[in-house]
Formats: structure tokens, C-alpha cells, sequence
């Protein structure tokens, strides 16, 4: 039943409500037991009767006992309080005590009817321990008149009769009115977390929905990071259905190739020693491919999942670029290329020397790759602060402003790179590259050169504690 947002949002207001409710009724009954408010009224009842009788007492004091008792009954018949008339001793000389004879000793072992008279209205107990309120007022002829009045007590049938029911009518009314508040507020934060459920519920079936940015502003957070993560889950599949897609597709072509020569040679088609060695080259060829492609594959795998085993030494930055240019420095003469190294600083970071040589051969391999003959690749390197920033400018085909984030996506290829290129690859180079420069904590990025070409940038931090 109160398994939904808002009915649980209506419960807990009816709860709170109840609970007040009852809390500020045990508060009222109690404040009014204690509170003088009831008492007051009897306290003035006292001191205006005592007045009365005092007055009408006079004229009647030298009566005999008999007399001065009818007359004393007489004149009380019409008060509001209980009277009597004491001497100096505090023997009774006539009362209206008739239910409560014994209050008056009470009265008398608490204070004396002197001191009784000399002060206000005073509290007093009697034998059944109910309180009473009295006052002393002096006579002539040494007599004294006592008046006392039971002391109200608010009790629980005082309080059902005149309170439980207007209780109980402000309650109703306060648990309607809030069960119309819990339905807005509800509404109020249920809505975006219901938009929530629904993107979820989208996301899990492959579709993405953002949550419209609205409600308090953990609601607006909690949207936002939903959001975010959305976006993430969603790029995330796409990047796997690509990455499959791109192995597929990487795998088909020599999986072609290797089935349809190897289906020749046993059926034949290919008989001469001339013709089967082809085959077995194209199959050889193609094998390596597939090796080359699983390595890599394998190598994105671990770099990935923070498992690869790297070799941690301090290594020349200078001393590494040097052994770059040597590496190339043929294949740029093939080509025509001028590769020119500019006298870097002589820094060290800490690193695996190999897997940083890794990344500068490929970055310098496809510079090469895609730079027209006469052309020129220069690499460079500036100390900024505690980082090396390292740069490969080539004056080539260029790569497209919106690719420059994707070239470094598993399998993705600049078509330019498929149309000039004089060896194609996988698409990995690059993307292995970043998760080995990001392994090193550095950074890896590519912009345009002015003139023509790009501009390959590698950032990473240098080893300070070189002695």
C-alpha cells in the first residue's frame, strides 16, 4: 500500500501531525494542571466572600453559641465557600464544615490564626489528600473567620469534555490540509525522479533521454550526474558495437584471403611450385597481419585495464629523441624527407623507455607516412615549468579540425589517411599511444599546423630528483 513515493510522503505528514497532536495535547493537559489559571478564579471567590461575611458577621458576635450558629448558618446560606468561626484557641464556634470537619485542624497545625490572618489565600491537604484553598480574616472579640474552597483539578473527563473534540476537529483538518501539501510536494520531487526511472528504463533498452534540468538543486545535481553517466553508457556502447564492428572488419580481409588461397592449394587450382609459393606467401603475410592485429589488440587490452608490466627508469628525453631520428633517418632519405631534431633540453622522466619510444615511433612513423617527398618533419621540445612538452610538425596531408579527438579512437581512420597513405594500419597506433602517455600521467594531442600539416604534442612531467 504505501509502497510509492507519495503515499509514503502522506503517511509521514499524517505521522508528524498525529504526533504533534498528541504531544501538544499531553502539553496543554499538563500546562493546565499546574497553571494558577483555575485556581485564580476560587482565590478572588475567597477573597470577596470573606469580605461579605466579615461585614455581615459583625452584628451577630455577641450572640450565645446557639444563636450566634443559627445566625451564622443564616448569613453563610447563600456563600460560595465552606466558613467557620474560630475562637483564639481555634475551638469551633459554628461552621459550615459538615463533609470536612477535620480540615480545619489541618489548617490549624499549619499555620496559627494569627499567622494564618496576616497573610493571603494559603493551600492546605487534608486527610484524603485533597487540596484546598483558605483564608483567615480576623473578627472583633478575638474571633476569626476561616474560608475555604476546594482547589479545581483539571482531570482527564474535564479535558475529553471540553478539549478532545476541538482536538480532534483540528486534527482532521490539519491531516486534509496535509494530504493536499504531500500531493504538491510529492509531485514537487517525484517528477524528476520519475524522469529518472523513465531514462533509465530508456537506457537500459539502448535509448538515451536527458533529464530537463528542474526541481531543488540536489534534484538539478543528482539530473546532472545522471545525465553525465548516460552520456558515458551511451558512448560507451557505441565505442563497444564500433570496436566490434572495427575488429570484424579488420579480421574479415586476411580471414578472405588466407581461406581463399589456402582452398586453392587443396583443391588444386594452384599446382605449380611458383603459384603455391604465392599462396603461402599471401597466407604468411596475412598471418602476420592477424599476429600483428592480436598484439595490438592485446597490448590496448592491458594498457587499458592498468594490468600492462612496465619497466620504471629515469630516461633521456634528449637521448630518446636522438635514438628517434636515428631509427627514421633512412626512411626519411627514401623518401625525401628532411627530419630534423631540434637540440632538445636534457631533461629525464620517469618511465618505461620502451613503451615511450613506442608512442614517438608511431607518431614519427605515420608524420612520415603521410608527408608528401621534399617534405619536412621536425621535432622539438620545451621545458614549461615541471612538464616536457615534446612536438612532431610535419608539413603533410593534414588531419580535419572535428577529427583531431577521434584519430585517437580504437580503429579510426582519417580517409585522407586511407587514400594516401602508403601503408595501412589498423587504426591502433594512436590510440595505444594515449594510454601509454596517459599511463605516465602525461598528455597527448594534435593540432594544425599554420602552414600545412599537423602539429603531434606529447606532455609529460619530469623527474625532479635527478642527481
Amino acid at each position: 500500500m504505501f509502497n510509492t513515493l507519495r503515499s509514503r510522503l502522506w503517511l509521514s505528514y499524517a505521522m508528524i501531525v498525529t504526533i504533534l497532536l498528541v504531544v501538544c495535547s499531553i502539553g496543554l493537559f499538563i500546562g493546565l494542571r499546574q497553571s494558577p489559571f483555575l485556581s485564580r478564579q476560587v482565590v478572588n471567590q475567597l477573597n470577596v466572600s470573606s469580605d461579605l461575611l466579615v461585614r455581615r458577621l459583625e452584628p451577630i458576635l455577641d450572640l450565645d453559641s446557639e444563636e450566634l450558629q443559627a445566625a451564622f448558618l443564616e448569613e453563610t446560606a447563600d456563600a460560595t465557600v465552606q466558613a467557620a468561626i474560630l475562637d483564639n484557641e481555634g475551638d469551633v464556634i459554628a461552621s459550615t464544615f459538615q463533609n470536612n470537619v477535620d480540615l480545619i485542624s489541618f489548617i490549624q497545625e499549619q499555620n496559627s490564626l494569627q499567622q494564618a490572618s496576616q497573610s493571603d489565600v494559603a493551600l492546605v491537604e487534608d486527610q484524603d489528600e485533597k487540596e484546598w484553598l483558605y483564608q483567615v480574616s480576623p473578627l472583633s472579640g478575638s474571633l476569626y473567620l476561616l474560608t475555604a474552597s476546594a482547589k479545581p483539578q483539571y482531570n482527564y473527563r474535564m479535558m475529553q469534555d471540553e478539549l478532545l473534540g476541538p482536538l480532534i476537529q483540528a486534527g482532521l483538518f490539519v491531516l486534509l490540509v496535509a494530504f493536499f501539501i504531500s500531493l504538491f510536494l510529492s509531485k514537487w520531487i517525484d517528477l524528476p525522479l520519475r524522469r529518472m526511472a523513465e531514462s533509465a528504463d530508456a537506457l537500459s533498452q539502448g535509448d538515451q533521454i536527458n533529464i530537463p534540468m528542474q526541481g531543488p538543486k540536489e534534484v538539478r545535481q543528482l539530473a546532472q550526474t545522471f545525465n553525465s553517466m548516460s552520456q558515458q553508457v551511451t558512448a560507451s556502447a557505441r565505442s563497444q558495437r564500433e570496436f566490434i564492428a572495427s575488429v570484424s572488419h579488420e579480421i574479415k580481409t586476411p580471414l578472405t584471403s588466407i581461406q581463399g588461397f589456402a582452398q586453392a592449394i587443396l583443391d588444386g587450382t594452384v599446382h605449380t611450385k611458383k603459384e603455391i609459393n604465392k599462396a603461402a606467401s599471401v597466407i604468411l603475410i596475412e598471418t602476420n597481419r592477424l599476429h600483428r592485429l592480436m598484439l595490438d589488440l592485446l597490448t590496448l587490452a592491458r594498457l587499458e585495464a592498468g594490468t600492462d608490466d612496465m619497466q620504471t627508469e629515469m630516461v633521456s628525453v634528449k637521448a630518446m629523441l636522438q635514438n628517434m631520428v636515428d631509427k627514421f633517418s633512412i626512411l626519411a632519405e627514401q623518401n625525401a624527407i628532411q627530419l630534423k631534431l631540434n637540440e632538445p633540453p636534457d631533461v629525464f622522466v620517469l618511465g618505461d623507455g620502451d613503451r615511450l619510444a613506442q608512442v614517438f615511433s608511431n607518431i614519427i612513423d605515420n608524420a612520415l607516412k603521410f608527408t608528401p617527398v621534399h617534405g619536412k618533419v621536425e621535432i622539438a621540445a620545451d621545458a614549461v615549468e615541471n612538464d616536457i612538452i615534446i612536438q612532431i610538425e610535419d608539413n603533410g596531408i593534414g588531419i580535419p579540425l572535428d577529427e583531431h579527438e577521434r584519430i585517437f579512437e580504437r580503429f579510426y581512420q582519417v580517409d585522407s589517411a586511407r587514400k594516401y597513405g602508403k601503408k595501412k594500419g589498423f587504426g591502433l597506433g594512436l590510440s595505444i599511444a594515449r594510454e601509454i602517455i596517459q599511463s605516465h600521467h602525461g598528455q597527448i594531442w594534435v593540432e594544425n599546423n599554420p602552414d600545412e600539416g599537423s602539429v603531434f604534442f606529447v606532455k609529460l612531467p619530469i623527474f625532479m630528483n635527478k642527481r
